[in-house]
């Protein structure tokens, strides 16, 4: 399991939210500023965070992952957990299925509270644009 999020974090840090696209699929900044008011719950960021992963694994976008995207990103070790998040065992991954795992959303939501720095429950521009300064340190 800490190789599997290890993996998570490196694809976060090297894959999305550290990126300056102003896709708000890839980036967290226009993610913030495509919503109502400017801001973003952790539930929102979750949300957008597993929907972003899911499509770094989902080679070709399917619409799923299979065992080889799986092993792609993960290698062939972490099998076990791949069949876990395929709650309905036909050998496919869906962003569903992926959204409604407890431990995947546990994991990609949370650094919130390192994004959320004034800890009033929300992402808001400035902040999501520190966080990404930050994440931007850490890339080569």
């Amino acid at each position: 399991m800490k190789h599997f999020i290890a993996v998570i974090l490196v694809a976060v840090l090297a894959a999305g939210c550290a990126t300056q696209s102003g896709n708000p699929d890839s980036n967290l900044v226009a993610r913030v500023k495509q919503s109502k008011d400017g801001r973003i719950s952790k539930e929102e960021y979750t949300t957008w965070n597993v929907a972003r992963m899911f499509r770094l694994y989902d080679s070709g976008a399917k619409g799923y992952v299979t065992i080889e995207d799986w092993r792609r990103l993960e290698g062939p070790g972490k099998d076990d957990i791949f069949k876990r998040l395929d709650r309905d065992h036909n050998g496919k991954v869906t962003l569903a299925e992926a959204e409604a795992s407890p431990k995947v959303r546990a994991l990609l939501g949370g650094n919130f509270a390192d994004i959320d720095t004034n800890h009033d429950g929300w992402i808001d521009e400035k902040e999501a644009a520190a966080y990404l300064a930050r994440r931007q340190e850490f890339t080569p």
